[in-house]
């Protein structure tokens, strides 16, 4: 057997092997009928602000009292995310649309079911910087320079959205592609990339310590929605339907929790989301939405901007992708 056969194995065994691990942390099925064993809801997460209602609702009980055994697992990056919900092994995941368009498309039934950050155009920042020595001032100025972003993703999306608002020509928007964010903060703070794309918390991280932030998505049109969404299959169960209504309550509830003194669950976040150290003392906490769904432009403009990408092999529709509890 050749090296390059073996290191193939290798992988895809490690792959089955973190699957099952997964699989293991909670039962398979979604709910038992009404006073038996709580609902079961596996949901896997990146470690991010955008979770910060459901890490709120486990460290509180929330979800215990509501009826529900909810397992958050923690991924490193959306391709394991995304490959643990194909496979199985969790019901859910915090995600975006671009995700789940993909997902539907590739195969596997997904629906939306909440937006978690992004049902105003103030939730959940997004921007372009460029790197501490630039002389460059506006978007414009980027015409025809590669940002460093990932490609095909909701970050490209916005990455394009803004551009446009800027008058920037769509054939002068030059990407290249960096998907790790980490890896790409670096290169944009030394100086390797000319600009970048980039989430909170390294969107401040980066104005922090030097870069200048050209342009975010916090004003004017509302680009930019992370999304809860569950496999069409445990949302087709009665009791895995009932289990996500049940949950949606409790978003609610730790939601309304949160608004109500944002910074201080900054602890909470500085552990679950790793915040930067120089961010800690200073980062301001998110305000969050209660349990609602993106609106039908919203869906609309990004399946158009997929299907401009060549991104997208079937026709998919805002009844496909969404989700919406039944009456009780």
């Amino acid at each position: 057997m050749n090296r390059s056969v073996r290191t193939t194995l290798a992988i895809a065994l490690c792959l089955v092997l973190a699957l099952a691990m997964v699989a293991c942390t909670a039962p398979a099925t979604p709910a038992g009928p009404a006073g038996s064993t709580p609902a079961a809801i596996r949901i896997g997460t990146l470690p991010t602000e955008d979770s910060l209602p459901l890490w709120v609702a486990e460290r509180d009980g929330l979800f215990a009292k509501a009826g529900l055994n909810v397992t958050i697992t923690l991924f490193q990056s959306a391709q394991e995310r995304d490959a643990a919900l194909t496979a199985g092994a969790i019901d859910g995941e915090m995600g975006d649309l671009i995700a789940a368009a993909l997902l539907r498309d590739g195969g596997v039934p997904v629906k939306v079911a909440t937006v978690m950050l992004g049902a105003t155009a103030k939730e959940g920042r997004f921007g372009i910087a460029v790197e501490p020595s630039s002389t460059v001032t506006d978007l414009k100025g980027l015409a025809g320079v590669p940002v460093g972003t990932s490609t095909a993703t909701i970050q490209e999306y916005i990455l394009d959205k803004l551009m446009e608002s800027a008058g920037v020509p769509a054939a002068d928007v030059k990407v290249e592609p960096t998907p790790k964010v980490p890896v790409r903060f670096e290169l944009l703070m030394s100086g390797k990339l000319a600009a970048a794309a980039l989430p909170e918390p390294f969107l401040s991280l980066a104005a922090l310590q030097g870069a200048k932030i050209l342009a975010d998505d916090t004003t004017g049109e509302n680009i930019s929605q992370t999304v809860m969404l569950f496999a069409q299959k445990y949302l087709d169960d009665p009791a895995g339907s009932a289990a996500v209504a049940k949950l949606l309550s409790v978003w609610d509830e730790a939601v309304a929790t949160i608004n109500a003194d944002p910074n201080s669950f900054r602890a909470l976040l500085v552990d679950k989301a790793r915040l930067p150290q120089p961010l800690a003392d200073t980062y301001a906490v998110n305000t969050y939405p209660t349990a609602q769904l993106p609106t039908q432009d919203e869906v609309s403009s990004i399946l158009t901007w997929m299907k401009s990408k060549s991104l997208l092999k079937t026709d998919i529709t805002y009844a496909d992708l969404t989700w919406t509890a039944p009456a009780q």
